[in-house]
């Protein structure tokens, strides 16, 4: 390889080259595993950053395999949401050292110790993105282990912010790969205690839903402005992450102002059994977008696209709240609270309006209401039924909900509770006030009633001629109903 090399003190001379290719700028950062260097590819004029391991350390075993680890994963990820790396290699003395894409901008944690809480529209979109890039990391089964602020970057890209993961070095390949590294460390207890999922602290079995506990915690501190654990000691941190609830939003910022449903995410994904958690990071953005649909705004399928999560800025004099990028959509789209724009905005999602009908389709008209009146007996107990919540028809698929596990019963007994969130369910004025309750119904926990009510919920129909063209006035709270009808038992 080539010279020069780093000298014992893990000092690279500004201005060297490395293995023949990557120039020495400057110093970003040190650690006690080595440092990190602003550089440039001399062949190809492209900026990069450069983590060279302390020369001491190439010798240390742990040291190199975590080296080796954090390469053989980030060889596997390739996500604008993930720091991309794009070269490993062995200098002369044999030290290692790992080339990766320069970022300008500032780490989570820095931003987090400035400004000690971020509102919650910028705390979801941010998760967004860390959940973009695990779920691309989780399909190529790597779990990251290691996610909390300060391994969360907020990088600055053409005027927009691009959420990055950082430091893949306690990935573990969980799929199964005699290469890793980590494969021959089962039982060892790996991570930042604070961020530490409670399978983690005990040296278990390691999967998706590890990262997707860490990533709780790192948005229920940004909500708040602490973690849920905060301990001094590292034993009691691990302890509280596997035997304590953690504390609700109101216990730890009593003046913090978030949408209920957020909170009851935050916990589902701080649940103490890997298995009780949400499913996956698809799982999680989605319940996080539909806590942002029912703010007003409006945030397109994640299903089918890779694209990076970005933080637009706000076009001048925009004064509604900060607008976000929509979720992996084809390009970064401003998403905006529907209704708030008296003229388009560049990038704004538009909602197409119904068009006036054309006079020449009035005959088409009556021919149409002609043929729903023939089909209205057949079609009458159809729509009674589904207004009734009868399942005897087509059901909506099963789809996983977040549903809190915890409430207080303030005193009151179970079932007034029972009978005043059922009310709330089915009286309550829009269908974000119904959905509301039904989390206080699964905490309650199985009843006749409630799985009468949760039923007939999934469905609230009007409209329509004889039962055609009716609308589900309950559609934000169906898949919602669905899963806690299930998971209070309902067949």
């Amino acid at each position: 390889m080539g010279a020069p090399s780093p000298d014992d003190s893990g000092v690279v001379a500004i201005g060297s080259i490395l293995d023949g290719r990557y120039r020495v700028d400057a110093v970003l950062g040190a650690g006690g595993m080595g440092r990190v260097y602003r550089g440039e590819h001399t062949g190809i004029g492209r900026a990069v950053a450069i983590k060279v391991l302390h020369s001491a350390l190439g010798r240390n075993k742990e040291a190199t395999q975590r080296f080796q680890r954090e390469a053989l994963a980030s060889g596997r990820l390739d996500h604008a949401n993930i720091v991309g790396v794009s070269d490993f290699g062995v200098l002369t003395d044999g030290s290692l050292y790992l080339v990766m894409e320069a970022l300008e901008g500032e780490g989570l944690g820095a931003r987090i110790e400035r400004d000690k809480r971020i509102g919650w529209l910028e705390a979801v979109e941010i998760i967004r993105g860390v959940l973009a890039g695990l779920r691309h990391a989780h399909d190529r089964g790597v779990v990251h282990r290691d996610i909390k602020p300060d391994n969360i970057y907020l990088a600055k890209k053409d005027g927009e912010q691009i959420i990055k993961i950082l430091d893949f070095g306690i990935a573990k390949l969980y799929a199964g790969n005699a290469d890793d590294p980590a494969m021959t460390r089962a039982g060892l207890t790996v991570g930042t205690p604070a961020y530490l999922s409670p399978e983690q602290a005990v040296g278990g079995a390691i999967t998706p839903a590890s990262d997707l506990y860490s990533t709780s915690v790192v948005l229920f501190e940004m909500l708040t402005g602490r973690v849920p654990f905060d301990e001094k000691d590292p034993l009691a941190m691990l302890t509280a992450h596997v035997t304590r609830e953690p504390p609700t939003f109101a216990e730890t910022a009593p003046d913090l102002a978030t949408p209920p449903a957020l909170e009851a995410i935050v916990r589902h994904g701080l649940a103490k059994v890997s298995a009780e958690r949400i499913t996956s990071a698809v799982d999680y953005v989605r319940a996080l977008d539909d806590v942002l649909r029912s703010a007003g705004y409006y945030v397109p399928d994640i299903r089918n696209s890779s694209s990076p999560i970005a933080i637009p800025t706000p076009p001048p004099g925009f004064a509604t709240p900060m607008p976000f990028a929509a979720d992996l959509g084809s390009a970064p789209t401003a998403m905006l609270p529907m209704g708030s724009m008296p003229t388009p905005v560049s990038g704004a999602i538009a909602v197409p309006q119904q068009p006036a009908p054309h006079a020449g389709s009035r005959n088409v008209i009556v021919v149409v209401i002609v043929l729903a009146l023939i089909a209205a007996v057949a079609l009458y107990e159809l729509g009674r039924s589904r207004d009734r919540g009868d399942t005897s028809t087509t059901e909506p698929s099963p789809v996983t909900a977040p549903i809190p596990m915890h409430f207080g019963d303030n005193g009151v007994d179970r079932d007034t509770r029972i009978k005043a969130a059922i009310h709330d369910l089915e009286d309550g004025a829009t269908c974000t006030d119904r959905k509301a309750a039904i989390p206080k119904l699964v905490e309650l926990g199985e009843d006749p009633r409630s799985l009468k009510a949760l039923k007939k919920a999934r469905y609230r129909m009007y409209g329509g001629i004889a039962g055609l063209g009716e609308t589900n006035a309950n559609a934000c709270l169906t898949e919602y109903a669905e899963a806690a009808y299930k998971a209070l038992g309902g067949k």
